[in-house]
């Protein structure tokens, strides 16, 4: 692996860190810019080093390196929004091996959607997952989709265009 290779994934980890701490406050997960940072070098680097770079970031919070936009430490697996953590990693994969640095305009916003929604799709399902089996209670799937999903469309939305606009800007990697 080549130092500009693990340059550009320290980078990833480091913007995805401070990303986290940049949020509003809602209600039972938080408003980041992760998932713009995930998205942008998902499509950016590829796959694999997006993967590894995700999967260095969970290892860092798990191990109680203060990294996610609650804290760190292996109890952050119960929290409602450890999902949307895991749901970065699917959707680097997801961003990264679909992305081609060449695609037109409507592919480049057709991946980026996708890496969206399946943040929401591991997220939502690690939810009520851990509602059955871990947090008990009412299953309300109108009111775990406004919680989780819909109330974050409009944001996703800008997120998404911003990180459209930058790989169009910004030449392919050169490793």
């Amino acid at each position: 692996m080549s130092a500009k290779r693990i340059a550009f994934i320290g980078l990833f980890v480091s913007l995805l860190v401070v990303s986290a701490k940049i949020s509003i406050p809602f209600v039972p997960v938080p408003m980041t810019l992760q998932s713009a940072v995930v998205l942008f070098f998902a499509c950016y680097l590829g796959g694999v080093d997006s993967l590894i770079g995700v999967g260095l970031y969970i290892v860092l919070g798990l191990v109680g390196v203060p990294v996610f936009a609650g804290g760190g430490g292996f109890g952050y697996v119960v929290a409602p929004s450890f999902g949307f953590t895991l749901g970065f990693a699917a959707s680097a994969a997801v961003c990264g091996f679909l992305y081609k640095s060449g695609d037109k305009l409507l592919r480049k916003i057709t991946v980026v959607g996708l890496g969206t929604i399946t943040v929401y799709v591991v997220g939502i399902v690690y939810f009520l997952l851990l509602k059955a089996l871990y947090l008990g209670g009412d299953i309300d799937i109108w009111n775990i989709l406004l919680t989780f999903w819909i109330m974050f469309i409009p944001s996703d939305i800008i997120k998404g265009a911003i990180c459209v606009i930058l790989l169009k800007r910004i030449p392919a990697r050169g490793y």
